[in-house]
């Protein structure tokens, strides 16, 4: 789960670096095949969200970020989807053992736009296994496609930000300090969705 990603990020940023010419001149067809690819990519796990992002930036632009709005979106029902098909059983159990766990599992479900939102506004949860979870605790499927779509925006822009700015992968890499402003609205955004999922957890559901 780890060692996939982490290849194919070493990948793309080689790829990035050495000839980037070679995706700005691909051609209509080729874009569509890329941009699909994109969409197995992130729902598999094979590649993190906020490098791609990154990527995307570094190469296209703030132009590039409409289709991977919409690569990010597909790539999310992917994901749900095909946790659908492993249902969970195990895990909602184990949730449910407790009178804690069943009222917090009730509390996700009744409250799941907010839950989807705040946890797809926050940095620090895994793309993929983000979908499962949603999936498994049993949220609806509009409330996870409309929630998750506005709150990935703002943690995507930012790494589209991020990929437009840098000179290199190299500067990226050996210049941690160029982050200073990306690091800073990354952690404003972790410090948004820990609060608001803390209000939501402690919020009683009405009968």
């Amino acid at each position: 789960m780890g060692l996939l990603p982490f290849i194919s990020s070493l990948a793309l940023g080689y790829l990035a670096v050495s000839n980037p010419s070679f995706f700005l001149n691909l051609s209509l067809s080729q874009q569509v095949l890329f941009w699909i690819s994109t969409v197995f990519v992130m729902g598999l796990a094979l590649c993190p969200t906020t490098f791609l992002a990154m990527f995307v930036g570094y190469i296209w632009g703030f132009q590039g970020i409409w289709p991977l709005i919409v690569a990010y979106s597909l790539a999310s029902i992917l994901g749900f989807g095909m946790a659908k098909l492993w249902k969970g059983h195990a895990m909602i159990r184990w949730i449910k053992r407790t009178k804690k766990g069943a009222q917090f599992l009730s509390n996700v479900q009744a409250q799941s736009f907010s839950w989807v939102f705040l946890a797809r506004l926050s940095p620090i949860f895994p793309f993929a296994i983000t979908n499962a979870m949603m999936s498994f605790l049993g949220v609806s499927f509009l409330d996870f496609c409309l929630a998750g779509m506005i709150g990935m925006l703002p943690r995507t822009a930012l790494a589209v930000w991020t990929g437009t700015q840098a000179k290199s992968w190299e500067y990226l890499l050996h210049h941690p300090e160029s982050f200073s402003w990306q690091d800073g609205a990354s952690l404003v955004l972790l410090v948004l969705s820990g609060l608001g999922m803390y209000f939501l957890a402690r919020r009683q559901v009405k009968a």
